[in-house]
C-alpha cells in the first residue's frame, strides 16, 4: 500500500514536472546556450561559440548601459512612489472601513481598475492623453495658463512620463497588499495604542509597518521583477525613444533579438536582466525581511 501511494504521488506531480521542464527549464538552459554563441538568424552560416564574449560586449555597449541606468532609475522611482501612494490610500480605505462608511467597497473597486486593464491598452490610452496637440494632459495645462508639454517627445521628460503611467497603473496593487496586511492586524493593538496616547505616525511606525513588513517585501519583490522586464508600456508609448532616453533592458533585448536578429546577443542581455533581478531580490530580502527569518 505504501509503495502504491508513493507511485500515485509521483504520477500526480508528473504533469507539473513536465510542464516546468518544457516551458521553464528547457527554454532557460537553451537561452544560456545561445547566449554563448554568435547566433544570428538572418545569417546563413552556423553560430560560433564565443564563451562570455557577448557578456563582455554588453558591458562596453553604451546603449545597453543607458538601458540599465534607465531601468534602475525607473524601478527605484516607481517602486517608492507606488509604495507610498499605495500605503496612504490603503490606510484611508482601512480607516474608512473601520467607521463603516458607505460606498467604500465601490471606491476600492474603482481604484483597482487600472491594474486590471491590459498593459498594451493602458499604454495606448496614455499615448492619447499625452498627445501634444489633442491630448487631455495639455488641455488641462492650458486651463492653468501653462504652455503645452511634449510628454513623450522630449528626452528629459519622456522617462518621467512613463514612470507616471507605471505608478498610476500599479499603485493599486501595492494598495491592495497593504490593505490586506492592515486588515490582518488585531484590532486590540490599535485600542492599546489609542489608550497609551500614541499618535497616528507612532501607530504607523511601530504597529502598522512592522506587522505588514512581509506583505510589503513580497509586493516590492513582485514589482522589482515586473519593472525589470517592463516592455509593453515602453514599446507602445515611446519605443525606447526619443533617442535612447527611455530604452529599458527588456526593450534592448527585444530590439537585438527580433529587430536585428542577433539572438545570441539578445539572449545574453536577457540573462543579465535575470541575474540583476535575482541580486536585487536577495538584497531586499536580506536587509528587510530580517536576518533570523532570512536564514
Amino acid at each position: 500500500m505504501s509503495k502504491n501511494r508513493r507511485v500515485i504521488k509521483y504520477v500526480l506531480i508528473l504533469p507539473a514536472i513536465v510542464y516546468l521542464i518544457l516551458l521553464t527549464v528547457y527554454p532557460f538552459i537553451y537561452s544560456i546556450k545561445i547566449s554563448l554563441t554568435t547566433l544570428n538568424i538572418a545569417r546563413p552560416y552556423p553560430p560560433r561559440y564565443i564563451g562570455l564574449g557577448n557578456y563582455a560586449k554588453l558591458l562596453s555597449d553604451s546603449i545597453f548601459l543607458i538601458a540599465m541606468r534607465n531601468t534602475f532609475f525607473l524601478t527605484a522611482i516607481s517602486i517608492c512612489a507606488e509604495f507610498v501612494l499605495g500605503f496612504i490610500i490603503a490606510r484611508i480605505f482601512f480607516i474608512a472601513a473601520s467607521f463603516k462608511l458607505k460606498g467604500i467597497g465601490f471606491l476600492r473597486t474603482i481604484y483597482m481598475l487600472p491594474m486590471m486593464i491590459t498593459p498594451i491598452i493602458f499604454g495606448l490610452i496614455w499615448l492619447y492623453i499625452f498627445n501634444p496637440t489633442l491630448g487631455v494632459a495639455n488641455y488641462f495645462l492650458s486651463l492653468l495658463g501653462l504652455p503645452p508639454v511634449s510628454w513623450l517627445g522630449k528626452s528629459n521628460i519622456a522617462l518621467y512620463s512613463i514612470i507616471l503611467v507605471n505608478v498610476w497603473e500599479w499603485a493599486p496593487f501595492m494598495m491592495l497588499l497593504c490593505l490586506a496586511g492592515l486588515s490582518a492586524i488585531p484590532p486590540e493593538l490599535f485600542e492599546v495604542a489609542r489608550i497609551d496616547g500614541a499618535s497616528w505616525h507612532q501607530s504607523v511606525a511601530f504597529i502598522e509597518l512592522p506587522l505588514i513588513k512581509r506583505v510589503i517585501v513580497i509586493g516590492l519583490l513582485i514589482r522589482i521583477m515586473d519593472n525589470f522586464r517592463l516592455f509593453d508600456l515602453v514599446y507602445v508609448t515611446t519605443g525606447g525613444g526619443p533617442g535612447s532616453s527611455t530604452e529599458t533592458l527588456s526593450m534592448f533585448a527585444y530590439r537585438q533579438s527580433f529587430m536585428f536578429f542577433n539572438v545570441g546577443y539578445g539572449a545574453a542581455a536577457s540573462i543579465i536582466i535575470l541575474i540583476l533581478g535575482i541580486i536585487l531580490a536577495q538584497v531586499l530580502i536580506k536587509y528587510t525581511w530580517g536576518k533570523e527569518e532570512y536564514a
